[in-house]
């Protein structure tokens, strides 16, 4: 076998950090997150390059950011596909494997995924076996619904999703009908251990297990929904409006603040418990996954856990993401090295969704590509207090957001700042400074550290030489 040694990456979708023990979540059991934590190095800042799927997708896969491969919401996909890291992989005599939810192009309209898939290995997959998304499902074909097809749950699924759509994915609070053992992520899992068991030994392997949840519906197994609303944490309140907002800022303000006015706190307090059965339910796979891993491919080995982005989950009456707050934008993120750590390593400086692309390069033994604009975490092991990036970016739709461990601030493409929160006073990020007068050397600040990271990440470009 080859000097390197094997990659696993574990994702779950629109996961908040909060939502899981090792992150100080204990309303919720993971005991196998809590485990694989324990065993490696757990980032407490991991800051997503966007809070939407398809850009945060695109940065671990390449190492840039939406300005980079110009995707800032969900549409597209990477025009160049000689930008993904799987290149340096294979290269390094990897094999590559992707199970599971990807969504790295638009997904529905009767599509079926296995139409993409030579798109798929132009990106560097070797092995592909794709699915949807939860609410894609219901639009896109592939091995998901045919395996659903053959076990007489399709219709079941269809129509529960119907009856979902009709009162609001978020205000459908109850559990799935399938049979336990037979939801979405079941299957996704299963498929893993599957390509595990059956996976070449002589050649270093890289997986990528993209699982589906607990990205709303919340759809959580019958025999997992066993949570008690009392033991929900309470969401965050609305937030009050300051005086000081400037129009733009208070325009965004009224905006953020204006969704689900006719929930009620008990109906909050119900979707906690089936997001936090359906986490647990994902926590239960991935030991299995892990399980099986161990068992293949024995422990020297290099496991990553990750999400994209997190979840409102009724924080500020919201649900969803495609905003800057904290239960948004910072994402769990997981390394565990070759055998486990004698310790856990808990590192609190920034980090971002590229640097975890860096990591995955460096631990390949490979070099980065030159437009991998991120910076290796593997160094943590052998020493925690390594100094942090100076900032952490996401980007969305018009807007950018820029973070220095303290200040947080989100401007639109007018340059008008629409968020500023101080966060070592305002944790709950529920006072919004933009406009008040004693920031304006805040401001400043950090305009300057977003124009130096926007200097370093846009002057770089792939050159095909000229024979």
């Amino acid at each position: 076998m080859n000097n390197q040694r094997d990659i696993l990456v574990l994702m779950t979708d629109q996961h908040r950090a909060d939502w899981i023990g090792a992150y100080g979540g204990k309303h919720v059991r993971t005991p196998n997150l809590d485990r694989l934590a324990a065993e490696g190095a757990i980032f407490t800042q991991c800051i997503t390059t966007s809070p939407i799927c398809m850009p945060a997708r695109t940065s671990f896969l390449t190492g840039q950011y939406p300005h980079n491969f110009a995707m800032w919401e969900n549409v597209s996909r990477l025009q160049d596909t000689s930008q993904s890291c799987l290149h340096i992989l294979k290269q390094a005599g990897y094999r590559t494997c992707h199970v599971g939810k990807s969504h790295l192009y638009p997904h529905g309209f009767g599509k079926d995924l296995r139409s993409e898939e030579p798109y798929m290995h132009a990106l560097g997959w070797d092995d592909v076996l794709e699915t949807t998304g939860p609410l894609s499902t219901v639009t896109t074909k592939s091995i998901l619904t045919d395996w659903m097809e053959e076990n007489g749950i399709l219709e079941i699924f269809l129509e529960d999703y119907a009856k979902r759509r009709k009162v609001g994915n978020v205000r459908a609070l109850w559990p799935s009908p399938l049979p336990d053992g037979m939801l979405m992520d079941d299957f996704i899992a299963k498929t893993a251990v599957n390509y595990i068991e059956r996976s070449e030994k002589e050649r270093p392997l890289y997986l990528f297990v993209g699982l589906g949840g607990p990205h709303d519906p919340w759809d959580a197994p019958k025999a997992w929904d066993k949570y008690a609303p009392e033991s929900m944490p309470a969401p965050l309140p609305r937030d009050s409006v300051p005086e000081w907002l400037t129009p733009p800022a208070l325009e965004y303000h009224k905006k953020l603040m204006s969704s689900n006015l006719d929930m009620t706190a008990e109906q909050f307090a119900r979707m906690r418990t089936l997001y936090s059965a359906r986490v647990e339910h994902l926590d239960y796979l991935i030991g299995q996954i892990l399980s099986a891993w161990r068992a293949a491919r024995g422990d020297d080995s290099w496991t990553i856990f990750w999400s994209d982005h997190g979840e409102m989950l009724g924080d500020k009456a919201r649900c969803g993401k495609c905003v800057f707050f904290d239960c948004v934008v910072r994402v769990p993120a997981v390394i565990r090295p070759p055998g486990g750590t004698s310790s856990p390593v808990r590192y609190d400086g920034l980090t971002s969704l590229t640097d975890l692309t860096a990591t995955l390069i460096d631990i390949a033994g490979c070099e980065p590509g030159r437009n991998v604009f991120g910076k290796s975490l593997a160094g943590v092991f052998d020493n925690a207090e390594q100094p942090a990036a100076p900032v952490a970016v996401s980007e969305l739709f018009n807007m950018t957001m820029v973070f220095d461990g303290r200040w947080k601030m989100v401007l639109n493409s007018q340059d008008e700042v629409l968020q500023l929160f101080d966060k070592r006073h305002d944790a709950t990020e529920s006072i919004n400074l933009a406009g008040h007068p004693s920031t304006t050397e805040v401001v400043d600040n950090l305009r300057h550290e977003l124009l130096k990271f926007l200097l370093r990440t846009s002057d770089r470009q792939y050159r095909e030489v000229n024979g």
